[in-house]
């Protein structure tokens, strides 16, 4: 018989896992390898069924940018995602954490050398701080996902046609709005000389794939820029690019 027992295929995924994913492979060495619900139980995850290949290489690669300092806090913090597995969003909360690298990866490319993550246990305080020769810059993470509404009709449609309706609804504004009152409250408790919000934005079902609803969601983020700066990542960053 060729059927391969679970222990060989748990070895043949952890194998792929570490060879393609090194820093994911870590993350999933330290977590709870026998909870049913943990995002990288082989059964489910190999081969890839949650994001497909070109967004595992995007993530690592963000995760590959962070010194190991900043990796053992953010996989730290990142261990409480991977268990985490909700009816409705599934490892939305994973994710979530996992994206704070990206506003890492961002400091990183505007010239700051010194950057960590905060410690704080109260969830009150930025993300991040980092300095670049005499300038200070703190930095919060948001990640804005799908709504519930959304994805409860998207659940309903059972892969019909999607009707595109570009305008960006009040209620997708004011969530970008509450993202960034909430994130500049965190980021009123410290002094710096720059301070940035991160946003890290997946439009709505209907919009993905709408380059209108991308062009209003870039004038409607320029206007928000006042007490901090805003800056904007896509989840599907192939669609458009600010």
């Amino acid at each position: 018989m060729n059927d391969k027992s679970d222990s060989d295929l748990q070895k043949e995924a952890e194998d792929w896992l570490a060879f393609n994913f090194p820093r994911l492979f870590e993350l999933y060495q330290h977590s709870n390898k026998e909870a049913p619900e943990n995002y990288f139980n082989f059964k489910d995850l190999f081969p890839i069924a949650y994001l497909g290949a070109q967004a595992y290489q995007e993530i690592e690669q963000i995760l590959s940018r962070l010194d190991s300092t900043a990796w053992k806090e953010l996989s730290k913090k990142a261990l409480t995602g991977v268990t985490a597995d909700d009816p409705t969003r599934r490892y939305h909360q994973l994710f979530i954490l996992l994206n704070e690298a990206r506003g890492y990866a961002y400091l990183l490319d505007e010239g700051y050398t010194h950057i960590d993550f905060i410690k704080d246990l109260t969830g009150k305080s930025p993300d991040l701080r980092a300095a670049r020769n005499e300038v200070t810059a703190l930095l919060e993470v948001k990640t804005l996902n799908q709504s519930d509404e959304d994805i409860k009709n998207e659940n309903l449609r059972n892969n019909q046609a999607i009707k595109i309706d570009p305008a960006l609804t009040d209620k997708f504004r004011s969530r970008i709005k509450r993202c960034i009152r909430d994130a500049a409250k965190q980021l009123d408790r410290y002094s710096a000389d720059r301070k940035i919000v991160y946003l890290y934005i997946e439009m709505e079902s209907h919009q993905r794939t709408c380059f209108e609803s991308y062009i209003q969601l870039k004038s409607f983020i320029v206007d928000q820029n006042r007490n901090a700066l805003v800056v904007t990542g896509l989840a599907y960053p192939m669609m458009f690019r600010f």
